[in-house]
């Protein structure tokens, strides 16, 4: 510039060469002194108000230690946060998002979320800081929150470690490993230890644990036999072995699992559609148990199974079957168009969450985790995986068919379909989610533009949206009606690939406003592992799933199944929250025992059934539940395990063992489905929703149940809720339970066959009490005991002379009264 200048100059009056070097010299410290001042401000204080502003306000959620929204707001290397647009653009205040959300006035998207707005001083200083290149001081802005360890420390994020058993003071006490974690325990608290519980007692106990029925009285004499003649603790082994070999221990089991999954046989939206064809996923999970499947290939096939390799057709349609799991997921609404899959798709992320991982994943769809590390991101890289599945459609109001199921053919049956029937049938479907797909789009535009629109725009682009909505609802009812039309094939309640896609981040959970895309992976926390761009372009990547969750390097995985078994054997887990494994679920009481029987899960090929054996041979599940005074005050919850928990029989296994006792109970495996209406005859709607029930001989776990009308026996026994994971039942007692034992016309009927039972087969009055003691308490009844039973019969005789059935009345009233007793309800 100076060059030019002098070049203009005439010759006489141009500088010397030594002037126009200081000249320059005197400009460039001119410059880079206003340079530094547009910059800093003035020059420093700017600097410091932005640092100051961001720290007290944006720190305690965009920090070192918390990220909400994907956004870090303390240092120069800014990214984009979940909406997709970048908080800050040095030089440029009207693209910064930062501006933008804290001068906006709308409550869903203004920042700080909580407490007093910036002021306008504030935005100003911050404006202009962006303005001048957003510079930080020394790179970034101290954020001084150091008190608290980050969320990943915490102990359930750790490697599973390889704990040996610790020594202990008395070694003549425990049997094993289990026995030496508990010993170490109490010894430390200073409490002494129950007795052994008596062998009958142990075999009631592990009777209804693994099998959910009492022991027979054959049963009863053939282990005291065994008892005799090898000792207890071989009797009680060989007992466990014979448990876990008969149907009834899947029953039993795969019950269990059912609460967890929320097994239901209706599909829990507005009409509650029933799916005749979820019993052959409730028979899979029963087989399963029963063959001992490995609990990581059983989780693989219930995420994936239709992605694994099949060596017969009936391999695959049995993997197919399994992933019942994901499609059992809760369905939502009552029309075809706006479906909120994205609903459906949470209630899956939120179960696979807590019954495989024991985390609450869920919490992180609207924002980051509040208190366990999974963010927002975490949350839709698992949602892409899903968003990737096609879930069978089972039926809604405006929609009143099956769709996308999975049908269980062979190759050859599949290519003996008519074609000119496929070729319609795809046709309908194309034409469907092209409309719906339209409607998706233009929701989503909608909501970004009526918030700065006026209201006759506004009611303008509802109406256009309002006009593609019915267009929707048209294609729908005409593949509805074609699908109706053709021949029903064998097909399982199943999922399958669909396109592959990464899915956005939903700002607020809001599927119509879309943010940032973020690649199908694991939470951080547990790996952060990615689909590789090859699987990510040609899969759903739920197979990669399912390898991430069963890997041995997942440290949640085995820790929380084994602990779900505990607790189904002992009342409560190692960690008494069973589904939570974060920050605020409870620590777990022995840690180390925790980590040496995940590890030895794994390292004895996933198998539940050695699990059962490992816990169940333990001197600390053959204790007695008797009281120990001095223990009360320092483990009034037995947290320390100085005696056994007494648990009350739930609900199928109360309803089962009266229908044992009274012989009514079909135990043979129910594998036919139940006796829906048939499909032409559906019209259900949201005022007249599936109600139906089908009364059943069969065992409990076969059932129908229905996911929005609850069966009243199960509501007063505390049955599980059929639309979360159950992680533990209540044992609650109320007086509604109390009226059923003294009203219900069941109860009622099965008391009078327990009844004509014993007096058929039993001629003495006294042999006969004893046996209504052996066959319900499951053990022999004292002198004492008969006497008062008889006594019973003889005054209920009185009162009833003049009733030519007064015998068998006097008999069903005193089987009524031991089917009260704490001793027949409660498991010692």
């Amino acid at each position: 510039m100076i060059a030019v200048y002098n070049e203009s100059l005439p010759r006489d009056f141009r500088p010397s060469p030594r002037c126009c070097f200081m000249k320059r010299f005197l400009l460039c410290v001119f410059l880079a002194f206003w340079t530094t001042a547009c910059v800093a401000g003035s020059p420093v204080e700017l600097v410091e108000a932005a640092n100051v502003i961001l720290r007290d306000h944006c720190l305690d959620c965009h920090g070192a230690q918390e990220q909400n929204g994907g956004l870090r707001l303390d240092g120069v290397e800014q990214g984009l946060g979940d909406s997709g647009k970048p908080a800050i653009v040095p030089g440029q205040p009207k693209q910064s998002e930062l501006l933008a959300r804290v001068r906006s006035s709308d409550s869903d998207i203004r920042m700080p979320p909580e407490g007093e707005s910036l002021t306008t001083e504030q935005i100003a200083q911050l404006e202009k800081w962006i303005a001048a290149g957003a510079p930080w001081p020394n790179g970034s802005v101290a954020d001084e929150r150091t008190d608290d360890p980050p969320e990943s420390e915490h102990w359930s994020f750790q490697p599973v470690g390889a704990p040996s058993p610790p020594s202990v003071n008395d070694t003549t006490w425990p049997r094993g490993a289990i026995d030496g974690f508990i010993q170490f325990r109490r010894e430390q608290a200073g409490l002494a230890v129950a007795p052994d519980a008596d062998a009958l007692t142990l075999l009631r106990r592990a009777s209804y644990a693994l099998t959910g029925l009492p022991p027979t009285v054959a049963e009863i004499d053939r282990f005291q036999q065994q008892v005799a003649r090898v000792g207890r603790q071989r009797a009680f082994a060989a007992l466990i072995d014979d448990l876990l070999s008969r149907p009834s221990y899947g029953e039993r089991w795969g019950r269990h699992w059912m609460d967890w999954v929320r097994y239901a046989d209706t599909a829990g939206d507005n009409s509650d559609y029933p799916i005749p064809q979820a019993y052959l996923y409730r028979n899979y999970i029963i087989d399963s148990f029963n063959q001992d499947l490995p609990y990581d290939q059983f989780l693989t096939e219930q995420l994936a199974g239709d992605l694994l390799p099949a060596d017969t057709a009936g391999q695959r349609d049995r993997q197919t079957v399994a992933t019942g799991y994901l499609a059992m997921a809760r369905r939502f609404g009552s029309l075809v168009e706006r479906y909120p899959w994205h609903l459906t798709i949470e209630d899956t992320i939120d179960n696979v969450g807590r019954t495989m991982l024991g985390m609450t994943l869920a919490c992180a769809r609207c924002h980051d985790h509040k208190f366990d590390p999974v963010s927002t991101r975490d949350y839709y890289g698992l949602y892409g995986i899903f968003a990737s599945t096609r879930y069978p459609f089972p039926g809604i109001e405006l929609f009143q068919t099956q769709r996308d199921f999975v049908p269980l053919l062979n190759e050859v049956d599949r290519r003996s379909q008519p074609s000119e029937t496929t070729d319609k049938t795809k046709r309908l479907v194309k034409e469907l989610e092209s409309q719906l797909a339209k409607c998706e789009r233009q929701a989503v535009e909608n909501a970004q533009k009526e918030k700065s629109s006026d209201l006759a725009t506004q009611r303008r682009l509802r109406d256009e949206l309002d006009a593609m909505l019915l267009k929707a609802r048209r294609a729908g009812e005409r593949l509805a009606d074609h699908l109706k039309t053709l021949p029903t094939v064998p097909a399982a309640y199943a999922v399958q690939d669909a396109a592959p896609t990464d899915a956005r981040v939903q700002i607020k959970g809001e599927p119509t406003r879309p943010g940032v895309t973020v690649p199908r992976g694991f939470p951080s926390v547990l790996g952060g592992q990615r689909l590789t761009p090859e699987t990510a372009s040609s899969s759903s990547g739920r197979l990669q799933l399912a390898r991430w969750i069963t890997s041995p390097e997942n440290p949640l995985t085995a820790r929380v199944i084994v602990n779900r078994v505990w607790q189904r054997h002992f009342g409560t887990g190692l960690v008494p929250t069973t589904s939570d494994f974060g920050t605020r679920g409870q620590m777990p009481t022995h840690p180390e025992l925790l980590d040496w029987l995940a590890r030895d899960f794994m390292d004895n090929g996933w198998s539940i059934k050695h699990l059962h054996r490992r816990i169940m041979t333990s001197r600390t599940y053959a204790l007695a539940s008797q009281a120990v005074a001095d223990n009360h005050s320092r483990d009034p919850d037995n947290a320390l395990y100085w005696r056994f928990n007494r648990q009350r029989m739930d609900a199928e296994s109360l309803r089962d063992t009266l229908m044992l006792l009274a012989g009514t109970l079909d135990t043979t495996p129910h594998t036919e489905p139940h006796p829906f209406p048939p499909r032409k005859d559906w019209a259900f709607t949201q005022h007249h929703p599936f109600k139906d029930d089908y009364e059943s001989n069969r065992r409990s776990v076969y059932l129908m149940t229905k996911r929005l009308t609850a069966d009243p026996y199960f509501q007063t026994f505390d049955g599980p809720d059929r639309n979360v994971c159950t992680s533990d039942r209540d044992q609650s007692v109320t007086s509604l339970q109390a009226l059923y034992f003294t009203n219900d016309p069941l109860l009622h009927h099965h008391a009078t066959q327990l009844s004509s039972r014993l007096l058929d087969e039993i001629p003495s009055a006294d042999q006969r009490a004893a046996m209504a003691v052996q066959m319900i308490l499951c053990r022999p009844a004292d002198d004492r005991e008969v006497t008062w039973l008889l006594q019973h019969v003889r005054a209920a005789k009185q009162r009833l002379a003049e009733r030519p059935d007064a015998e068998s009345l006097a008999w069903a009233s005193l089987v009524r009264s031991l089917f009260r007793l704490n001793e027949f309800l409660y498991l010692d």
